[in-house]
């Protein structure tokens, strides 16, 4: 394919999973001989993902903070699209996408393609050009919301970065503490509400609490605005057990050491991936007290069509997840089987590779067919409605 300016939207700044993504696409299709360009709008505190861009050569600008205005920050990304000469936006999540739309795709000026990888279909993205999504079960509810091209391409996973003995894992356990002959869970998440990230840290924490085996240690790698409350949970933990059985890291530029480091993975959406990608056992969390051990089974589809995340039924239980470790923990035979069957069921399926790929596909498409100035127009009247009329009536009402 031949080279393509592509300007590269980000959701935010911190290391989600979203935004890790759109960066190692990035990367990649720079590898592949494009000219890729990163955007995202300038936030309050730490912002880790200008440093990761960095590492890897990317060139991104940032304009304004959270309070800059729209206008202003769609006046930015239009100019850097033509400073760039950029040939097509990919917009990364909703914000990103009413941005594109605005900004320089006005009047179709320029093709958008738009990545969604949440749980849940939110509305006010453009519905004549192309939607990808990340979770198959959120094909229906694209069609039910009207978008007219919906292209399923699934969360990457880079498997030569994240791979066996890709970088040591030694410093990482001695650092928590875990000695040879124990059993290192870890968890490496955003501690955050949303998605009930910070509930599966907690559910994990009481499951410890149940098993009270010495033998058990677990790193929490991550930092968030509930990071504190969760500082105070371990720090009852270890005193009631009378150890240092939970450790909460941090945040981590590179939290691959953790994985490394791991015998049991915990967690959803990328970071559960990345932990089969170390051929690491999985035990997926998700909302409403879900917890499951990924395995070969009846199970591997819903995991994979909402990205590594489920919904239970027993928000305030950690007994379901207590059996699962202990099952783990007493079998370094099924650890081993598990995180051979996993490593290989990413490599198939999830591939950095693969995956930017299909973006090129999409790409090439949009280049030889433009939506053009009518796809712009068709979708202006909703557009104007989530942008402009539904925020105008809150204000209005709120008063």
């Amino acid at each position: 394919m031949r080279s393509v300016r592509v300007l590269v939207h980000l959701n935010n700044l911190a290391l989600g999973g979203a935004q890790l993504n759109a960066v190692d696409i990035a990367r990649t299709l720079r590898d592949r001989g494009h000219q890729p360009v990163l955007f995202a709008q300038g936030v309050d505190g730490p912002a880790p993902l200008v440093d990761l861009a960095a590492e890897h050569g990317l060139d991104l600008v940032v304009a304004g903070d959270p309070a800059t205005p729209h206008a202003v920050i769609r006046a930015r990304l239009t100019r850097l699209a033509d400073e760039h000469g950029s040939q097509l936006v990919h917009a990364w999540e909703v914000r990103a996408a009413r941005n594109a739309y605005f900004g320089p795709g006005r009047q179709g000026r320029l093709p958008v393609v738009t990545t969604f990888y949440g749980i849940r279909m939110l509305r006010g993205m453009p519905r004549h050009q192309p939607l990808v999504l990340g979770l198959g079960a959120l094909l229906p509810d694209g069609r039910a919301f009207g978008h007219r091209d919906l292209r399923l391409i699934e969360p990457p996973v880079n498997t030569d970065s994240d791979a066996p003995g890709a970088v040591s894992g030694d410093a990482f356990r001695a650092e928590v503490g875990a000695s040879p002959d124990q059993l290192l869970l870890c968890i490496v998440t955003r501690l955050v509400s949303g998605l009930e990230k910070d509930a599966g840290v907690s559910r994990t924490i009481a499951a410890l609490r149940l098993l009270d085996d010495p033998n058990l240690v677990l790193a929490v790698v991550g930092g968030g605005p509930s990071e504190e409350r969760l500082r105070a949970e371990a720090a009852a933990a270890n005193e009631e057990l009378g150890r240092r059985a939970v450790v909460l890291t941090g945040q981590r530029p590179d939290p691959r050491p953790a994985y490394q480091a791991a015998d049991l993975v915990l967690g959803m959406g990328g970071s559960a991936l990345r932990g089969l990608a170390f051929a690491k056992p999985v035990i997926v969390h998700g909302a409403s007290g879900y917890t499951a051990v990924h395995e070969p089974g009846p199970l591997v589809e819903p995991h994979a069509s909402r990205c590594m995340y489920g919904h239970g039924d027993h928000p305030a239980d950690a007994k379901a997840l207590a059996a699962q470790i202990r099952t783990l923990a007493d079998s370094p035979t099924r650890r081993a089987e598990l995180g051979s069957w996993g490593r290989d069921w990413v490599v198939d399926r999830f591939s950095l590779a693969h995956v930017t790929t299909a973006f090129e596909e999409i790409y090439r498409e949009l280049l030889h067919q433009p939506p053009g100035r009518t796809a712009w127009l068709r979708d202006l009247e909703q557009m104007s409605r989530y942008e402009f009329v539904k925020p105008t009536a809150r204000r209005l009402i709120g008063r």
